[in-house]
């Protein structure tokens, strides 16, 4: 089948004829990739052959398709159903730069009808990471989509709010009670206020600034932060230091899943985000928590009270464009680089 391939570490990406197409098992899709999204993790990936099991490898672990054969076991899918979601990086079958990919039935979502293939391709890495920032690392209770709770007077300080993940971590905590500080540039302020954000601190700014404004806000009672970006341990540790002494359990999460925080002021808890082993046999509980997660983001999505983020669709239809679209991401894009694979 045709798609893109990568042969070893460093190596260029291809357009090729020759890749395999998968065969669903039985609680698995077989999906006909139409839009796909790039990430940072792709070209993390490429170049340094982190989470690759084997090569050629395939990218794009953020697809919006259309299914067309289902697993022996699929009882919630049926041909034509219109798909979205991440679904797992680096092994046979999970790359979405390619005719065809799976899915697994447990953590793939129904694509509603008043968002778009392209909009579609941009939730799934980063609604799923961030929920596994919030509810898994920062111990916020999984909110009941059809009773959400009143807002409370708990702060969640978002680190990087005005990227994918950010956006809808300030989402996903204003949907589950909590009001939020975005961690933003001066050109994001308004796109986090859009998300939900009921104040912003400009990152670019002096740190003891920032950090005088949090307190300020919060009065010293924030409990919650979580960093999208993988950039602000020592920022994280300068907070928690000046809120220390508020009573309460701390909780600190973060996509950076690699580095060894040590202990942490105010004795606060560390959750590493690590959604990379997704799909994989080892990573049958990482699956099952995902799952119910994908249960309360399917009815907030399909609701229209979690949106999609503003995209940037790059290049011509087909897989020829997805280099071209490496490119515009990895040099900065404010907005989701998306590229449309084939027609529907």
């Amino acid at each position: 089948m045709k798609g893109i391939k990568v042969e070893q570490v460093n190596g260029e990406y291809q357009v090729t004829n020759d890749l395999e197409k998968p065969t669903p098992g039985p609680n698995q899709l077989l999906v006909k990739p139409i839009f796909g999204a790039v990430n940072p993790v792709d070209e993390l990936m490429r170049n340094s052959g982190i989470l690759i099991t084997g090569w050629p490898w395939t990218p794009c672990c953020d697809v919006a398709g259309v299914v067309v054969e289902i697993g022996s076991e699929v009882t919630e899918f049926k041909v034509g159903d219109r798909v979205f979601g991440c679904q797992g990086v680096g092994f046979p079958g999970s790359g979405g730069a390619a005719e065809y990919c799976l899915f697994k039935e447990d953590i793939t979502l129904h694509k509603p009808d008043q968002i778009s293939f392209a909009e579609a391709a941009t939730i799934g890495v980063g609604c799923q990471t961030a929920a596994l920032g919030l509810w898994s690392g920062l111990n916020i209770a999984l909110p009941d989509p059809q009773n959400l709770p009143a807002i409370s007077d708990e702060w969640v300080l978002v680190l990087g709010g005005g990227g994918s993940v950010g956006g809808y971590a300030v989402q996903l905590s204003k949907l589950s009670g909590y009001k939020v500080i975005a961690s933003v540039s001066a050109r994001s302020v308004k796109a986090a206020v859009a998300q939900g954000a009921d104040e912003t601190v400009d990152y670019k700014t002096p740190i003891d600034e920032q950090v005088a404004k949090i307190k300020e806000i919060t009065k010293g009672k924030l409990h919650r932060i979580i960093d999208t970006t993988a950039s602000n341990a020592d920022f994280t540790k300068k907070v928690l230091e000046e809120i220390k002494d508020d009573a309460g359990e701390k909780y600190f999460a973060s996509v950076n899943d690699w580095q060894d925080f040590g202990p942490l002021p105010g004795g606060a808890k560390f959750y590493p985000i690590s959604l990379g082993p997704l799909g994989r046999p080892e990573a049958k509980q990482l699956d099952e928590i995902l799952a119910k997660y994908i249960d309360v983001l399917q009815v907030l999505i399909d609701t229209g009270k979690v949106k999609p983020g503003e995209y940037n669709l790059v290049g011509e239809i087909g897989f020829e464009s997805f280099t071209e679209a490496v490119k515009v991401q990895s040099g900065g894009s404010a907005k989701k680089v998306v590229v449309q694979f084939q027609e529907e």
